[in-house]
């Protein structure tokens, strides 16, 4: 009888052995959690800002910027001089007509130096002068309001008929959207390839065209979303030309049932 009872106990024990193993090797096997991950973002070549500085010393000025060109990142420091004997406080800062303030000193001490750094933005303004005006409110009894008249020339490099495709619609229905291409005389170049920046919502392409005698292209973007939402992307055409090896056509819409 005892001899018994210590088989059955050896055969249940073997059994519980095998079970373990068997569930080891499962749970070792057995696919795990992986978080999922879109691929990541492209941003296009690498763009060196054009950056400059210039002084500030008095509560009206005039700043002019060297010729730049289309989609280029224009950077600048306004260095801000307090010559007066107290605090400076730059309570509010902006621009406009194609200036963005990016930053400010929000206090500036006696004899001391401060900034505003200022973006130019030129992507639209091809063939055209960015003019405007750099407002700071301040804390000055004289001078409540210190500004910074700023003009700069953006020469062309291409004539662009839409700076944004637009893929708005019914999801149920195909939808597409384009802009036409036409190099400047100045700055001929060949498009060599596109790439979005997310590239998940978009099907895009581009094709040769020649309108009033000028060769160009069309750059085209279709949607592809399956359900209610939004769509935002940027294309970017990169080009045979050194000077501007890359510039970006962007890509929005808002689709509906």
């Amino acid at each position: 009888m005892k001899k018994r009872v210590f088989c059955i106990g050896l055969l249940l024990g073997l059994i519980g052995i095998v079970v373990i193993s068997w569930g080891w090797c499962s749970i070792k096997d057995a696919p795990r959690d992986v978080k999922k991950t879109e691929a990541p973002f492209y941003f296009g070549i690498p763009v060196k800002p054009v950056h400059s500085k210039s002084v500030v010393d008095s509560p009206k000025s005039t700043h002019v910027f060297d010729p730049v060109l289309q989609f280029d990142l224009v950077k600048h420091d306004f260095i801000v001089r307090n010559t007066s004997d107290r605090m400076l406080e730059l309570k509010k800062v902006s621009g406009c007509c194609g200036s963005l303030v990016e930053a400010f000193s929000p206090q500036i001490p006696a004899g001391k130096e401060g900034v505003i750094k200022v973006v130019l933005l030129t992507d639209r303004r091809g063939g055209e002068e960015i003019r405007g005006t750099i407002r700071a409110r301040t804390n000055d009894p004289k001078h409540p309001e210190w500004t910074i008249l700023i003009s700069c020339f953006v020469k062309k490099f291409a004539d662009i008929s839409a700076d944004t495709i637009m893929l708005s619609g019914s999801w149920r229905n195909p939808i597409e959207g384009s802009s036409v291409v036409i190099p400047a005389p100045e700055y001929p170049f060949k498009i060599i390839s596109l790439k979005a920046k997310r590239g998940i919502f978009i099907t895009y392409g581009y094709r040769e065209i020649t309108q009033e005698g000028k060769k160009g292209y069309v750059v085209w973007a279709k949607n592809t979303r399956k359900e209610v939402g939004v769509i935002r992307d940027t294309i970017y055409i990169q080009t045979d030309n050194p000077e501007r090896p890359q510039f970006i056509i962007r890509v929005q819409g808002k689709l509906t049932d």
